[in-house]
């Protein structure tokens, strides 16, 4: 009769964590179903993995609406801290210096269920006079923070400055008076202030506990303005000190896109800066080394980023880009316009490679052209002819001084003139990153192949790391629109994030026809395959409280597979998920989990621990909790690397989801 009780208790524990017993109504989608300890084989993209949900999702009128604008920047950020992200879209300027728009930000908060709700004007961000968002914890109290920032100097609106809005736990915002972030970066002649930021990232340069904020200036509604960075260092209640004199070689530029990673594994956050316009002092970038106390040194030439050697790819006389440009040496080489900006664990050898989108040009410009004088055609064509084209810059690790070497070509990416935004996610989730880059389609008309025209490219990575073109047959590009609109020829900034909790991350694209703010894309085929979602949070006073700069590392045997909390990146301020995302693919259940906190204390948990197929938060005293499960809490020691002893019996989650009609999923189990 004892077995039996045993057998019973068993079986029950095993009915409800299958999901065969179903979740009560009104919770979260449900995610993929836990398969404790045997991967799945592993479900290959085929086609029409992707789905456009914009209309049903809340976030796109079913017909265009009269006179409606459009809201092309669009970014994810969960404001109400619910643990969904929501959506942020704002117009552009060039209607506001006009004087024919004011700047207008549309917010749709996540109702837990594939659909958003309009909450513009609840949350007092709707007619904010700022052209881009940055999202951050900047007093530590648990709820996301805005900045806004101003990308032109010439508002028709006289007095409008940088802005930092505070939250207040229920996603409405109040401007903080006398942030220290109302400061211009210089003043033009006559005393009018300058404000041109392009992008903005948060970060924890000093590793204080507090967020601190870099500024990538130069976007000010001309390319004849060549500004200086700034620098912003936190103090913790929401305030901030003007420290960009701790930027050397800080010079004057058009800092398209920036982002902040840890990319020489030293603890700290470095920073990466796309700039544009290489008729503009050669268009070098940056890579600004943070020496550990947030004082920075460019280090981008010695590094291997400020230019590549080459120039255009598509020009066979200079050998695809192989050929290098005479008579110039590592900091000399023309630059590039570049753009979006992704960094990113390509190769899972542990180290941070750079994915850059640039726009090049292949074509030069005719004798007499504009009535121009031949001095300047030919100094023009010069530049384009070796302005450098979208990259893959794959870091060489300790062994190579951590300098960079371009791949693109090698790994069989394709090129194309209007590269804009640049990201990597694991789409499908078999272990490995993809590539996706959104194009304009103003530059197409000189092309005839797929791939060069203006649709969003799409890229997943083999076993041989080589990437092979799937955004045709993807569904996020439709030739034979309904509507004849083409949707994804021509788009702007891309974003990721798993907006339904299925495992898998979903897309939001700036732009597109008749999107009042960006098109949503579920994906439909990574929840086919093992993933794990790890969450960070920091305690506000050794870790920021976003827990920014956070190293998260699933290892397994020589598998690395990296993840590092960022802020936002590249163009127009792109804003993925805070959720570190792991496509786990048919790695076995014996890995290892490594949480490296910036403050440099470590956790390791074992693969039973973490989980598969499931979300889970570590806290940083090195709690880990899963939805259903108790927390796990390490005991303090001494040593850096905390090793966590799990417990032999999970207890009954909470929620499940509901098991595949047929099959029957067994916790530490087979899947019979």
């Amino acid at each position: 009769m004892r077995r039996g009780l045993v057998c019973l208790i068993v079986l029950l524990a095993c009915l409800a964590w299958s999901g065969a017993l179903a979740p009560a109504a009104g919770t979260p989608a449900a995610a993929a179903p836990h398969q404790g300890c045997e991967p799945r084989p592993v479900t290959p993209p085929i086609e029409g993995f992707f789905t456009d949900i914009s209309v049903e999702a809340g976030i796109k009128p079913a017909e265009p609406v009269a006179g409606q604008r459009a809201h092309p920047r669009v970014a994810f950020a969960d404001l109400d801290g619910d643990g969904f992200d929501d959506i942020v879209a704002h117009n552009m300027f060039p209607a506001v210096k006009q004087g024919t728009e004011r700047f207008e930000h549309l917010v749709y908060l996540n109702n837990v269920d594939g659909t958003f709700r309009d909450w513009s004007d609840e949350s007092g961000l709707r007619h904010v006079q700022a052209s881009f968002f940055a999202f951050g914890d900047v007093d530590n109290d648990g709820h996301t923070d805005v900045f806004a920032g101003l990308d032109f100097q010439d508002h028709p609106e006289p007095g409008h400055t940088h802005v930092l809005l505070l939250n207040d736990g229920n996603a409405v915002f109040t401007v903080k008076e006398d942030s220290g972030l109302e400061k211009p970066v210089s003043t033009l002649p006559g005393g009018k202030p300058l404000f041109g930021a392009g992008n903005a990232v948060f970060a924890d340069f000093d590793n204080d506990g507090n967020l601190d904020l870099f500024l990538g200036n130069g976007n000010t509604g001309s390319t004849g303005y060549l500004t200086a960075n700034q620098l912003f260092m936190g103090n913790g209640d929401g305030t901030f000190t003007d420290a960009s004199n701790r930027l050397e070689g800080n010079r004057p530029t058009l800092a398209n896109g920036s982002m902040a990673c840890d990319f020489d594994n030293d603890g700290d956050l470095d920073i990466f800066v796309a700039v544009y316009g290489v008729s503009q002092a050669g268009a070098q970038n940056f890579l600004f080394v943070n020496d550990g106390q947030g004082r920075f040194q460019d280090r981008a030439v010695e590094l291997g980023v400020a230019s590549l050697p080459g120039g255009n790819y598509w020009r066979a006389d200079l050998e695809r880009g192989r050929m290098p440009e005479p008579g110039k040496g590592p900091g000399q080489y023309i630059g590039g316009n570049g753009f979006g900006v992704d960094c990113a664990d390509v190769n899972n050898d542990g180290y941070l490679d750079i994915v850059m989108a640039a726009i090049s040009h292949p074509t030069e410009f005719p004798p007499g052209f504009n009535n121009w004088p031949q001095e300047e055609i030919d100094r023009l064509n010069y530049t384009r002819r070796w302005s450098d084209p979208s990259q893959v810059l794959i870091n060489q690790g300790p062994d190579g001084g951590f300098t960079f070497v371009n791949e693109w070509l090698e790994r069989g990416l394709p090129y194309n003139e209007g590269d804009i935004d640049a990201a990597t996610a694991d789409v499908d989730n078999d272990g490995r990153l993809d590539i996706v880059m959104s194009r304009d389609r103003k530059y197409e008309g000189n092309y005839s192949t797929y791939d060069q025209l203006g649709w969003l490219g799409l890229y997943h990575q083999g076993l041989d790391g080589m990437f092979t073109a799937i955004g045709r047959r993807s569904g996020l590009n439709h030739e034979q629109d309904p509507a004849g609109s083409q949707r994804m020829r021509g788009s702007g900034n891309v974003n990721w994030s798993d907006v339904d909790h299925d495992g898998d991350l979903d897309l939001l694209i700036g732009g597109g026809p008749g999107a009042t703010s960006g098109h949503l894309f579920r994906n439909d085929i990574g929840a086919a395959n093992d993933w794990l979602a790890v969450r960070v949070q920091g305690d506000g006073e050794r870790v920021n409280r976003d827990g920014i700069g956070t190293r998260v590392t699933i290892r397994h045997g020589a598998t690395r597979l990296s993840r590092e909390v960022k802020a936002s990146r590249g163009t127009y301020n792109s804003t993925d998920t805070r959720v570190l995302h792991f496509g786990l693919g048919d790695l076995p259940c014996d890995f290892t989990l490594v949480v490296r906190w910036p403050d440099g204390q470590e956790f390791t948990y074992d693969g039973d621990t973490a989980g598969r197929n499931r979300y889970v938060t570590v806290r940083r005293d090195g709690e880990l909790e899963a939805p259903g499960a108790p927390p796990v809490t390490p005991q303090p020691s001494p040593s850096p690397t905390i090793t966590v002893v799990i417990p032999t019996v999970p207890a009954m989650p909470t929620e499940t989801p509901e098991a595949p009609a047929g099959r029957l999923w067994l916790p530490a189990c087979r899947n019979r």
